[in-house]
């Protein structure tokens, strides 16, 4: 009689211990799903490579506006001499974009607009 009306484990689980395992299962699957989940986003994530200028012995000191400025003007003297698709620029574009405050560089492109920029490029 006790076999034929509990059918599996869980449902004897579940006639002994009452509603308890019925919630650690769920619990269970939910922690599976959440795993899974966070797998997922780890995988679908870009690597990024976070970089800054490295030492240049023309500027040994803490402060580096002028090593900031010099980059700045490196970077469009090599735009000039090779072209704005030349690739070795790229270093130059992203040593001063990582030195120099935004607002500078804001300032400094639109006095090289007007043409009133104090570099020479």
């Amino acid at each position: 009689f006790f076999s034929a009306t509990m059918s599996s484990s869980n449902s004897l689980a579940s006639w002994l211990f009452g509603s308890s395992v019925v919630r650690a299962e769920e619990a269970e699957e939910e922690a599976a799903a959440a795993v899974e989940e966070a797998e997922e986003e780890e995988e679908a994530k870009p690597e990024i490579k976070v970089q800054t200028a490295p030492f240049d012995a023309r500027f040994p000191t803490m402060n580096q506006t002028k090593h900031c400025y010099t980059r700045y003007n490196e970077f469009h003297k090599c735009v000039k001499e090779k072209g704005e698709d030349c690739e070795d620029c790229n270093f130059y574009a992203r040593a001063y974009r990582s030195l120099c405050p935004s607002e500078w560089v804001e300032k400094w492109n639109e006095e090289r607009e007007a043409g009133n920029f104090a570099g020479k490029y």
